[in-house]
This record gives structure tokens, C-alpha cells and sequence, in this order.
């Protein structure tokens, strides 16, 4: 009897091995993608908040001071129109996401009509709605689109087979399309709670910085339009951080 139990020890064995290559392959994998994307992150934001800034500093001291002059007056248009204008935006903000339009510039946008605040809470709802709206659809069944284009990135279906609210904060923070994201979790068996705390809470930095820089814009403080580009530059960077730590210790 001891002979075939010995054959089968090495077998067993070889399997386990081959399944812990397997996961530190995919373990890898996520660092190597998450590092990548949150370095093309901070570039673009760096080079929006560098030409802001520019722009804010040729504004306050030039002929395009004008510029500030009428950002003011288009405001204080938008406060008497009051909830109407913001229910406007929301709405116009959910079906832009849910259709696949980028989020940040609506979100700078937003900072600049509505100011830091109006502008972070406005975009964060619409945000937040449209990627619903697309979730929703994709669970009634319109994904197949979608889907072929998410063979892109293998490696990220593979982490969303079991998503947690975590896993879907952790994806939010990265440069792929909101769309994809949306229909590859529609996909899953995530629940609708853990998909919009996820989401929410996902979404929350970059709305942030980019509310930060399209307040900036309107500002008629050049000192207080810098510090909020600066704001901006610190929070995609202290968010970019925590990223790469949970990836590195999903690796370990």
C-alpha cells in the first residue's frame, strides 16, 4: 500500500507549486499594471495642473484677466438659476458617464461653474448614477460590446472574479475606461451595495483633485488658485502611494 500513496506525493505537490507560481505571476501582474497606470496618472495630471497654472498666472497679469471677469459673471448666472442648474448638471453628468464619456474633465468642469464644494458633490452624484446606469444595463443583458474590448486586460478580469468593495475602490484609482470597469463588475456576482460603496468612495480622490483645479480656474485669487492646483497635485499623489502599497502587499 505504501507504493502508489508514494507515487502520488510528488503529483500533489507539483500541483500546489504550480498554483503559488501562478499566483505570484498574478500578484506580479497587478503591481506591474498598477505602478504603470499611476505614473501615466500623475503625468497627466501634472501637465493639466502645469498648463492651469500657467494660465491663471498669464490671466491675472495680461489682457485674458477678462478671462476671470466673465467666469464670475457665468456664476453668479448659474447661483440665480439654483437647483435647476444643479439638477441639470447631475443629470447631464450620469448619462455622459453612463455612455462612456471620461469623468475628470466633468468634474473640472463642475469646480469651475459651481466651485470646489457645489462642484465636488455635483459631479460625485453623477458620477456615481451614470456608473450605476451602465452597471444596471450590463446586468439586463447590453455588454457584449464592452466586453470584447476588456480582453485588453486579462489580468484585471482575473482580480474582479470576487470584488469586494476594496477591489472596486482599488480599480477606480486607475487609468482605464470608466465603461470597461463598469460592465466587467456588471458581470460579476458584486453586490449593488458594494458596487456604489465602492465606486463612491473610488471615485472620491480624482473628483476631488479635479474639482480642486476646475475651481482654480474661476478663482480671483491667483495665490488661492495655486494652492488649490498644489491641493490637487497632493492628492493624486498621497492616493497614487496608497495604491501601490495595497498592491505591494497583495503581493506579499
Amino acid at each position: 500500500m505504501n507504493g502508489p500513496d508514494q507515487e502520488k506525493a510528488p503529483l500533489h505537490t507539483g500541483h500546489v507549486k504550480c498554483d503559488t507560481e501562478d499566483k505570484a505571476t498574478e500578484a506580479d501582474l497587478v503591481e506591474l499594471e498598477t505602478s504603470r497606470s499611476m505614473n501615466r496618472e500623475n503625468k497627466r495630471v501634472l501637465i493639466l495642473v502645469a498648463v492651469v497654472g500657467l494660465f491663471m498666472v498669464l490671466a491675472h497679469f495680461t489682457p485674458l484677466k477678462a478671462w476671470i471677469t466673465n467666469v464670475q459673471a457665468w456664476k453668479a448666472f448659474v447661483d440665480e438659476l439654483g437647483w435647476m442648474a444643479h439638477l441639470s448638471f447631475i443629470l447631464a453628468c450620469a448619462i455622459g458617464v453612463m455612455i462612456g464619456l471620461p469623468r475628470l474633465p466633468l468634474c473640472a468642469g463642475a469646480g469651475l461653474i459651481f466651485g470646489f464644494m457645489e462642484g465636488l458633490s455635483l459631479s460625485l452624484v453623477g458620477s456615481v448614477l451614470g456608473s450605476y446606469g451602465a452597471f444596471l444595463m450590463t446586468r439586463a443583458g447590453a455588454r457584449r460590446a464592452v466586453l470584447a474590448r476588456a480582453e485588453r486586460w486579462p489580468w484585471l478580469k482575473k482580480m474582479l472574479e470576487k470584488p469586494s468593495w476594496l477591489k472596486v475602490f482599488w480599480v477606480r484609482q486607475m487609468m482605464l475606461p470608466g465603461l470597461v470597469l463598469n460592465v466587467l463588475l456588471g458581470v460579476t456576482q458584486v453586490a449593488h451595495s458594494t458596487f456604489l460603496i465602492g465606486t463612491l468612495l473610488g471615485y472620491l480622490p480624482l473628483n476631488i483633485a479635479f474639482s480642486l483645479v476646475g475651481s482654480g480656474l474661476g478663482k480671483g485669487s491667483l495665490a488661492q488658485s495655486l494652492t488649490q492646483l498644489l491641493g490637487a497635485l497632493a492628492v493624486v499623489n498621497v492616493v497614487g502611494w496608497l495604491v501601490w502599497r495595497m498592491a505591494r502587499a497583495k503581493k506579499a
